[in-house]
């Protein structure tokens, strides 16, 4: 289905065609907004060769999955923009929200899907615009500006999520008896949390920089068919895309911390069973020499000191506790125990 918004006095008409074959560019001056969900390849073709779309335009909108750019043509301007939505925020799922955008002298094209979160918080803002500031701004710019502008902004809330993820697991972590009955399932858990909020946060980067270089031609007034009333509020978007990407990259280094931060905890948890067992065996080291050498059997004429009285037993145990109280102490001052 496609809608057609046409800009009268200062509402934002709106109408329905079901046919692909009646969407034409507008042969009159009055300009035209069509917006086009989830069109099958044979619609695609038929609305490219109707509007004089070049073959790598169709092919791209197509295939999808493009980076955020520009393309100029003769005719027309070709852009891609990119949002994100999270679907499960305890999981880091994330869903990437991709709107096609030709921009023409006279028309406008938006191709996304039916859900769509770019476009249904665009739609509503968009009319309020033309409500508020009738024919004075441009249709097809600012809609450009307010797709643009949504889909930097909502990566915010995206990585507001894995601040969140980032302060809990921080606190846990912290925790010394929490981490003393950890598994090692827990331990895989935590690793595949790290790679995957890294991954994701390597995806959002490579996303907002290719969009700061969009708005960059953007609030430079360089890109054909874009009015220069808008180069301030692009080059707002231009300025929210590097906060954004600091902020992603202060939260990259912030996952290096946590997980060094538990590889610290571990080691130093391990550190103290490993000086416990080291302990336990030089106590053991010379009570195990004693009870080797006694239990040694001679020959007639060779007898151990003490083995022929029978206070023998009781005198070796006295001087293996004593050799016990002896290691304690000595541990205890050097700062083992």
């Amino acid at each position: 289905m496609i809608r057609v918004f046409t800009p009268k006095d200062s509402t934002l008409s709106e109408s329905d065609i079901d046919d692909f074959s009646e969407a034409y560019p507008p042969e009159n001056a009055e300009f035209k907004w069509f917006d086009v969900d989830d069109p099958k390849e044979d619609d695609l073709k038929l609305l490219g060769k109707n509007f004089s779309l070049h073959n790598l335009t169709v092919e791209d909108i197509s295939s999808g999955k493009q980076r955020v750019k520009v393309d100029e043509y003769e005719e027309y301007i070709f852009a891609v923009c990119k949002g994100v939505s999270v679907v499960k925020d305890q999981d880091f799922e994330y869903a990437i929200d991709e709107v096609f955008i030709i921009l023409s002298k006279n028309y406008l094209i938006t191709i996304h899907s039916k859900d769509s979160m770019i476009m249904n918080h665009s739609v509503e803002a968009i009319k309020n615009q033309v409500t508020s500031y009738g024919n004075r701004k441009p249709l097809g710019t600012l809609v450009l500006h307010m797709l643009f502008d949504f889909a930097v902004d909502s990566f915010y809330s995206s990585l507001t999520s894995v601040e969140n993820w980032l302060v809990s697991f921080r606190e846990d972590l912290i925790d010394i008896d929490s981490l003393k009955s950890k598994d090692l399932s827990q331990v895989r858990k935590l690793m595949f949390f790290i790679a995957k909020a890294r991954k994701e946060l390597s995806d959002f980067r490579i996303v907002l920089s290719q969009h700061r270089d969009v708005m960059s031609l953007a609030e430079r007034g360089t890109l054909k068919f874009v009015s220069l009333d808008y180069m301030l509020a692009f080059r707002d978007v231009y300025d929210h895309t590097f906060q954004l990407i600091e902020t992603v990259d202060s939260y990259i280094m912030r996952t290096n911390d946590v997980r060094d931060l538990y590889f610290t905890l571990r080691a130093a948890f391990t550190d103290n069973i490993i000086r416990l067992l080291t302990i336990v065996a030089t106590i053991f080291l010379p009570l195990t020499f004693l009870t080797g050498f006694y239990g040694m059997n001679f020959t007639q004429g060779f007898y151990e000191p003490g083995s022929g009285s029978p206070y023998g037993f009781y005198s070796m145990v006295a001087i293996m506790l004593s050799l016990i109280a002896v290691l304690l102490i000595i541990f205890k001052k050097k700062g083992w125990i």
